[in-house]
């Protein structure tokens, strides 16, 4: 018992110490983060205080109630792919990170097997329900996020002649797994929503 009030009275009397330096070199005085006018009648410094960054985004125009559709309908879509998007490359990320640890290709093609099964498991029943335009939209989001588009992360995986298979499957239906993501071009207005979606504000 002793022991610990030596302890505390330790702890007061440093915090007295420091509250006394502070005062004897005159350190700005706040309170809720104002300034007291105290401290610049003495040439007190003022505190610098840091506040995170905000991006400001504008707002483009939509003229025409189809413009307005187009893009309500391409924000509805995002906010259901993008969680998908990150989720599934991070997935491939996974992957490919532990196949670089098996030195035997047998091994290789096990762990694949099984890890593709997982997936198909866990994300058939919902991305059978996605529409063609989401399945456009995550082909695209794929590749921003993994920096590899849905056609390579297939050939990696699954070898070229897989690869071509999906590829002319998706090529009936007006997709392409070779697309690449263009946040400076066609796909400008998804990077908008992106950076939007990360800040919180979409």
């Amino acid at each position: 018992m002793r022991k610990l009030l030596y302890i505390l009275a330790f702890i007061v009397l440093f915090v007295f110490a420091n509250e006394a330096k502070a005062q004897k070199f005159k350190l700005p005085l706040y309170y809720q983060k104002f300034l007291n006018i105290d401290s610049l009648i003495d040439n007190t410094p003022d505190a610098l205080y840091f506040y995170p960054e905000v991006n400001v985004y504008p707002h483009p125009e939509r003229k025409t109630n189809r413009e307005r559709r187009r893009y309500e309908k391409l924000v509805r879509n995002f906010i259901k792919v993008y969680p998908y998007a990150v989720e599934i490359s991070m997935v491939y990320q996974n992957i490919d990170d532990t196949l670089g640890m098996f030195s035997d290709d047998e091994q290789r093609r096990k762990y694949l097997n099984v890890r593709e099964k997982q997936i198909m498991d866990q994300y058939k029943p919902k991305l059978k329900k996605f529409t063609l335009s989401q399945g456009v939209l995550l082909v695209k989001l794929m590749d921003r996020e993994s920096g590899t588009t849905a056609y390579e992360i297939v050939d990696e995986l699954r070898g070229s002649v897989t690869a071509v298979f999906w590829q002319t499957f998706a090529l009936m239906f007006g997709n392409s797994l070779k697309q690449e993501y263009d946040a400076n071009g066609d796909d400008k207005e998804i990077e908008y929503l992106v950076r939007r979606y990360n800040d919180g504000t979409l």
